[in-house]
């Protein structure tokens, strides 16, 4: 027998978000869907509202046709997030109600910062970047009522006066937002005085290959250690450097920070090693970047480096003839191009074969629990099977189990990447570790 949740996403559902309608929020009203004994449930709602739309580039004229892809992408996205017991409801243009039935406190709030970590990245539309605002509200069954709709509105209103206070923030109760934005509104001020001044630094997080039994890369990882407020988040203020144009300071600061790194590792003769560079699609599409990455490869001596740059999957799900043309760029310039988190959107074995891509980074949600679920070692021996035929290289994230190390024994081309075999650490650090490995012939870890 169906759910009564399944019932009304056949009987109302939004063919554009991929959301149920606002018919279908009222009939679970009407049908007093929640209203149980408190005792025996609880459930939140995430009043979610996205706005801003900013384009870094481009202009597109058909703002119809714009508007239904950027709600297409949104629902998507936002389903992506979600569980099978969650639910999803469209109630405007660019709002929508998350349902989570049965949960704590802390999950709808794991929840809403997972939502927003989703729309950190700007989203492409017809070869247009928009950076999407996000503000969501938080009410809680039955601590703050047992009506839905002033439950709803409740949300509502936490939702909109952090929307007033500022930008992409959260709010569980009513007056918890001053303050956060506040602190975001001063670590934006700080920013750029922590990139010049030092605050800014960068952690290395090994890369172990199966082949050569050593390792062969790594990971450089931005982080800001605040004078008052201590360790920020890359989560926080990667996206804040977006917002207010200092994403270029901070990536050509990675550069520089990455020769400098290349002449430690030489002086401790660590050969054939690479460095990744995450790249910002904020700063790979603007229009001097490709300028601007000649004179610092020329400048800083980067240009007969291992050199890796990051990019999201995100990106290339808008295969755009100038994010084509900038990435061949950038490939004959001697830099190897990986994709991250791949596996969390949705390429196509046609865009992977047409682009310039030189490594997949496979998304740590395709490795755990590998050693107990049979698909996920299909899936992986499918993908690595796909990037041998590419000529492409896999690396897999996220490995933090034993029982998943045996198992990625299977694919010797892997290289592998997690707290396993090496967490984030300093440069001095990831050198001694290194030299360690060797001394010991690549057999202790």
């Amino acid at each position: 027998m169906k759910k009564p949740v399944e019932i009304l996403h056949v009987l109302h559902h939004d063919s554009c978000s991929s959301a149920l309608d606002y018919a279908a929020l009222m009939e679970l009203l009407q049908r007093n869907f929640f209203q149980i004994d408190p005792e025996h449930i609880r459930f939140s709602i995430l009043f979610i509202e996205f706005y801003g739309f900013n384009q870094f580039y481009g202009y597109n004229e058909n703002l119809l046709e714009r508007d239904q892809l950027l709600i297409s992408k949104i629902g998507k996205k936002l389903s992506s997030a979600l569980t099978e017991n969650d639910m999803l409801v469209r109630v405007g243009d660019y709002q929508y109600i998350v349902v989570q039935a049965d949960i704590p406190e802390r999950v709808s709030s794991g929840l809403a910062r997972q939502i927003m970590h989703l729309f950190s990245e700007p989203c492409m539309i017809n070869g247009d970047m928009f950076y999407i605002y996000t503000s969501i509200g938080i009410s809680f069954y039955p601590d703050e009522g047992t009506d839905l709709y002033a439950l709803i509105k409740v949300a509502e209103n936490k939702m909109k006066k952090v929307q007033k206070n500022g930008k992409n923030l959260i709010s569980t109760v009513q007056d918890s937002s001053i303050l956060l934005t506040e602190r975001q509104m001063e670590l934006k001020q700080a920013l750029p005085a922590a990139i010049e001044n030092g605050e800014i630094y960068f952690l290395y997080q090994a890369q172990y290959s199966q082949v050569h039994q050593r390792f062969t890369g790594a990971e450089m990882l931005a982080r800001w250690k605040h004078p008052a407020y201590g360790e920020i988040s890359p989560e926080i203020f990667i996206p804040l450097a977006e917002q207010n144009g200092m994403i270029a300071s901070l990536s050509i600061k990675t550069l520089v920070a990455a020769s400098k790194a290349f002449i430690v590792l030489d002086h401790a003769h660590i050969d054939d090693f690479s460095l990744s560079v995450n790249i910002s699609p904020v700063f790979l599409l603007t229009a001097h970047f490709y300028k601007t990455l000649q004179f610092l490869l020329q400048e800083y001596e980067l240009n007969e480096r291992n050199l890796h740059f990051e990019i999201t999957e995100e990106m290339l799900l808008e295969h755009t003839d100038y994010l084509l043309d900038i990435l061949h760029k950038i490939k004959n310039l001697g830099i190897c191009i990986e994709v991250d988190d791949f596996g969390t959107g949705y390429t196509s074995i046609r865009q992977l074969a047409d682009l310039p891509i030189d490594i997949l980074k496979i998304d740590k949600s395709f490795i755990q629990g590998i050693d107990t679920d049979k698909k996920k070692h299909d899936l992986l021996k499918a993908i690595v099977s796909m990037a041998e035929a590419l000529n492409m290289k896999v690396i897999a994230e996220g490995i933090e189990k034993q029982e998943e190390a045996i198992v990625l024994q299977q694919f010797a081309p892997l290289t592998i990447q997690g707290y396993l075999y090496a967490k984030p650490v300093r440069l001095e650090a990831l050198v001694e570790k290194i030299q360690k490995l060797s001394a010991g012939n690549g057999n202790t870890l």
